[in-house]
Formats: C-alpha cells, sequence, structure tokens
C-alpha cells in the first residue's frame, strides 16, 4: 500500500473533486454542455457502426470519439462513462504531480500539496462543465513534463533518453490526433530537450534523439489512417480534422485579423484568464517566480515560461477566447506548487520539530476536506448541482421521442437531446457546428425540405421551411446564469 500511496491518493482527491465539479459526475442531473455531447454522439455513432468525419460530422480528432464511444458503450444515456475518464485522467494528473513536488521536496508535502492543486485545477473557470478534450489529455503532458524535468536534473543513460523520446513522441501522437492546437506544447518540449542534449553531449546524439521523437510521434496515426484508408474517409478526415479547422473555424486567415491584433486580443485574454481562474495561476505564476530564483542555468529557470509561452500562443493565436482551450497551461502549475513544497521542506527541517505521523494524517484530512469545499463553491457548475429534473428542459422534451426515433438539432452545437434520449444521428450535419462552413448550412435546408428526420429541435428561432414538413408541439424556456434561451421542437407531419 506505501508503494501505491500517492496513487490512491490522487485517486481519492479526484473523486472527491469531480464529484462537485464536473457536471459528469453523480451529484449533477446530467452533463448539459454541447461540446461533450457532440463529442458523445459522435463516439455513439462509431460504436453503431458510423463512419466519424464521412457520415457525422464534428471537428476534434478520432481517439477522443472512440473514448466517448467506450463512455457510451458503459452508459447509453448518461455521462456516467464519461467521469469515469475524468477521474482516471484526474488520478493520473494528480499522482504525476505528487511525484513531481516528492521530488522537489517529499512525500508528505506531496500529500499535502495534491488536493490542493487538484482543487485549484479543477474547479477553475477553465475547467468549464467537464469532458473537454483538452482535460482527458492533460495526464499526457504531465508526464510528458515530468520526463523533462528528469532530463535537465538527472545525469540519465542514453537508454534512458531513447526511452523518454519514445514516449514522448508516442503522447504528442496521441494528442495530435485529439486537438492538434495542444502541439505547441510539444513544439517547446522537443525544443529544450534537443538543446539540453547538445549542451551536455556536443555532438550528434540529438539528431538520433529527433527523428526517434519525430518517428514515434507517427505510430498512434497508423491505426487511424488504416481505419480512414478502409472505410474510403481518408480525405474526409483531412477535410474535416485539418483543414476545416485551419481555414474555416478560427480566425487566423481573417482578412481583418492581422498578427499585430492577434497579439493584442491574446494578451487581452490571458489578462481575463489570469483573472477568471486564478485558482490555478496563483501556482503557475509562482512557478515562474520560483524557478528563476531556485534553479540554476539559464535553461531551468526558464523552462516553464518559455513552454508556457509556445503553448499558449499555437491555442490562442486562431483568435478564439474559450476558457477550455486553456487547460493544458494547468500543467505550469505542478512546478509552482513543486518549488512551493520545497520551501516549506526547508523551512520545516531548519525550523520546525519532527511532526508524527498521526498529525499528518489529520493534516491531510483536513486539507482535502477544505479543498472540496473550496473547490464545490469555486466551480463555474455549482449553481448547476442545485437543478432538479424539473429546471432542466432536456427530461421534458425527451418524454416526446423514442430511441428509435430520428432527430436534426439546429442553431445549436449538440444541446443534449440526443444523449438523453439515445438516438443515433442519422445526418452528416446532426447539429449546427460552430464553424464558418456553407455546406454544413445548406445541407440542414436540405434535410428540411425533405423532412428527412422524425423531429427538428431549433435553438432561439424557427426555421426557415419548418412548417412545410413539421409542426410545433412544444418549446421549453430555460434559465442559467450567463445562459438562457428557447427550445423548439417540432414533429414530422407524417
Amino acid at each position: 500500500m506505501k508503494k501505491y500511496s500517492l496513487l490512491i491518493w490522487g485517486f481519492l482527491c479526484s473523486l472527491a473533486i469531480l464529484l462537485f465539479t464536473s457536471r459528469s459526475s453523480l451529484l449533477f442531473q446530467c452533463n448539459n454542455w454541447d461540446d461533450a455531447n457532440s463529442y458523445f454522439s459522435m463516439g455513439k455513432g462509431m460504436m453503431n457502426g458510423l463512419v466519424i468525419y464521412r457520415d457525422l460530422y464534428d471537428q476534434k480528432g478520432p481517439y477522443l470519439y472512440l473514448m466517448y464511444g467506450i463512455a457510451y458503450l458503459i452508459s447509453h444515456k448518461t455521462f456516467f462513462g464519461v467521469f469515469i475518464f475524468e477521474v482516471i485522467a484526474a488520478t493520473v494528473f494528480l499522482f504525476i504531480a505528487g511525484k513531481f513536488i516528492e521530488k522537489k521536496s517529499n512525500k508528505k508535502i506531496a500529500f499535502l500539496l495534491v488536493p490542493v492543486i487538484g482543487a485549484g485545477v479543477y474547479s477553475s473557470w477553465s475547467f468549464y462543465y467537464g469532458g473537454a478534450a483538452e482535460e482527458f489529455c492533460l495526464p499526457l503532458i504531465a508526464l510528458s513534463f515530468y520526463y523533462l524535468d528528469e532530463i535537465l536534473h538527472e545525469e540519465i543513460s542514453e537508454k534512458r533518453y531513447r526511452r523518454i523520446f519514445s514516449i514522448v513522441g508516442i503522447l504528442a501522437g496521441i494528442i495530435f490526433q485529439v486537438k492538434y492546437t495542444m502541439e505547441g506544447y510539444f513544439f517547446a518540449w522537443f525544443v529544450i530537450a534537443i538543446i539540453w542534449i547538445i549542451w551536455k553531449k556536443r555532438d550528434a546524439f540529438f539528431v538520433r534523439m529527433g527523428f526517434r521523437f519525430l518517428a514515434f510521434s507517427i505510430i498512434p496515426s497508423i491505426p487511424w489512417l488504416l481505419y480512414f484508408v478502409v472505410t474510403g474517409s481518408l480525405d474526409d478526415w483531412f477535410r474535416c480534422y485539418i483543414y476545416n479547422n485551419i481555414f474555416h473555424y478560427s480566425q487566423v486567415s481573417g482578412d481583418n485579423y492581422s498578427f499585430f491584433n492577434k497579439i493584442y486580443e491574446i494578451c487581452k485574454t490571458l489578462y481575463w484568464l489570469i483573472q477568471d481562474s486564478f485558482s490555478y495561476f496563483v501556482w503557475i505564476i509562482a512557478g515562474f517566480v520560483l524557478q528563476i530564483v531556485m534553479e540554476k542555468g539559464f535553461i531551468r529557470r526558464f523552462t516553464s515560461a518559455f513552454m508556457f509561452a509556445c503553448t499558449y500562443f499555437v491555442i490562442f493565436i486562431g483568435g478564439n477566447k474559450l476558457a477550455y482551450y486553456s487547460i493544458p497551461l494547468m500543467v505550469f502549475a505542478i512546478p509552482g506548487a513543486a518549488y512551493t513544497g520545497k520551501l516549506i521542506s526547508v523551512c520545516l527541517s531548519k525550523y520546525g520539530k519532527e511532526i508524527s505521523g498521526i498529525i499528518y494524517s489529520v493534516m491531510y484530512a483536513a486539507v482535502l476536506i477544505v479543498s472540496v469545499i473550496f473547490a464545490s463553491y469555486n466551480t463555474m457548475n455549482a449553481e448547476y448541482r442545485s437543478f432538479s429534473k424539473d429546471d432542466i428542459w432536456l427530461f421534458e422534451a425527451s418524454k416526446q421521442l423514442s430511441e428509435d426515433d430520428t432527430l436534426l438539432e439546429l442553431n445549436t452545437i449538440d444541446a443534449g437531446l440526443y444523449t438523453i434520449t439515445g438516438i443515433v444521428p442519422n445526418c452528416e450535419y446532426f447539429q449546427t457546428n460552430g464553424i464558418d462552413l456553407d455546406t454544413m448550412f445548406e445541407e440542414q435546408k436540405k434535410y428540411l425540405k425533405e423532412g428527412k428526420t422524425d423531429y427538428v429541435l431549433a435553438v432561439g428561432y424557427e426555421p426557415e421551411f419548418i412548417y412545410n414538413n413539421y409542426s410545433l408541439i412544444d418549446s421549453y424556456e430555460y434559465y442559467e446564469t450567463d445562459h438562457d434561451n428557447v427550445y423548439y421542437l417540432y414533429r414530422r407531419n407524417w
């Protein structure tokens, strides 16, 4: 048990905190976040024989849909399966954070700080509603960060270098097939690791490591390329996941969006992020300062700041400002906690007396309780946690449909009705995706004219052509802080 104590502690902290902060947890009636429901519908489609990107349109990567598909198999109409994956991801992240802190101080300090970091991260505004693609990538990023610290602070063999570059290459490859805007982090990781090898070894070893990293980063894409080739959808993958994300989803190609405007906007976004998510940014800022003060050598002192800048720039240069995009930045809270732990350890050893194990155990329990209470109030989901089924329109609307019906959702990313009813989408553009794509709107009009689905859900407006084939059967008003809307449900006339 002692060997796995930090992992078990990470699990307990993750479970306790996420119960109060993720809308996927059992303390919430349902997760009504449109993005997460879109991922769930895509995964559901995969598990029911549909081909992503060809038969169903969304713009995240296939590994995310595979995970959501497995979650669908666990629970067809709820996010219980997603919550399991959230707890696993958070457990791994907090375990790695704990190991990082332990390396700089000791395990006792790590036990004290792990729930504090967990509460700061998973109750922040950046965490959002729970179930974001970035959330599941966070432990992979944290693992690579841990390996980089090993490279910078330990004397390791060439065999160990090969192992690290292989593993981190695979992690980068997986994340590329989830959401490739996070690759700015791995660019920075690669630059620092290669420069360090050049400085330490002063030979061509860095070339071999560079090729190894790139070679292993390709491996996670091979199964998907085979899948898309076999299903005749390789061009659909490129069109939806690569091309449209670059030229239609972001503002990066806008004529009126100059480079200097981008810099101004991303700086302003950072300002608001720090204010809204100070619960973990305080650790990031502390890490930048303490790393400069407590480390030796230019590279070690500015590693976190350089990697943060690269990660942040690539994520937000497209002009989009959604808070959950910043989840990868949470990894930079780890060194802040680790160096703080080192300071605490030094102070205790220099000025304090030996603290007994019983007192430490009481402190662990107290810190966890306080962290959970803080997280439960700090999360943006605190209000929604008090909602009953009667407060959420989805449960009333779901009474009108059965799992065997077909549905089209307009003017919204998947509002959650597919999930709560168990309906599998039968249209490529089953939702109005947040992308500037004329084809999507044209196809959705075609669906309406043909009466392709049994039901249509329109959010905030009454669609053109709707009364040619459909009749309004009900409307639902929904109110939540910073969010209110009217949902119109139509049924086909025949």
